[in-house]
């Protein structure tokens, strides 16, 4: 339903899922950029394909994420209360090399079709999902170890699924 190359990597941190343990995993959508973002990253992480699954999802560190996820999006605990959060990482400059500066929107548009994709399924799940609009751009970068100042890649969004909380 997007006629354009999928360009948004998505960065998880897992904190209860069946079948995957805690940790920070990274969902490469285009195949092209794998190498790229491997080695734009830190070194320190451990590239692991998740077994069994047809997914391009790979373990960079296991662990408890549940307070840096929650920190990365402006201490909102949503993002390490639920099942999982992620942040949606834009293949920034190689797309707009590619499409010139109207690619900027169409970045966009690829991370609004994504969280709609996860508000629907978390639903048909029994869960729910929300958009995180806040979060700390420049420290996910840190986080992942890309360099400050390169624009190669991108935090354009974030997300997070679970149980729903009523706000009263």
């Amino acid at each position: 339903s997007f006629p354009w190359p999928a360009r948004l990597a998505l960065v998880l941190f897992v904190h209860r899922v069946e079948e995957l343990a805690p940790g920070l995993y990274v969902l490469i959508r285009d195949p092209d950029s794998f190498e790229r973002l491997r080695r734009a990253c830190g070194g320190d992480f451990a590239w692991e394909r998740v077994a069994g699954d047809e997914l391009p999802l790979y373990l960079l560190r296991a662990g408890d994420l549940r307070q840096s996820a929650a920190h990365l999006s402006c201490q909102q605990a949503i993002a390490g209360q639920g099942a999982f959060s992620l942040g949606m990482l834009a293949d920034f400059d190689r797309t707009l090399a590619a499409d010139g500066a109207w690619a900027y929107r169409r970045l966009f548009w690829e991370a609004g079709m994504i969280g709609q994709v996860l508000y629907l399924e978390a639903t048909a799940a029994g869960l729910a999902g929300t958009g995180i609009g806040c979060y700390h751009d420049d420290e996910v970068h840190d986080l992942l170890g890309l360099t400050a100042g390169d624009t190669a890649w991108q935090s354009l969004y974030h997300f997070t699924v679970g149980g729903a909380l009523e706000d009263g």
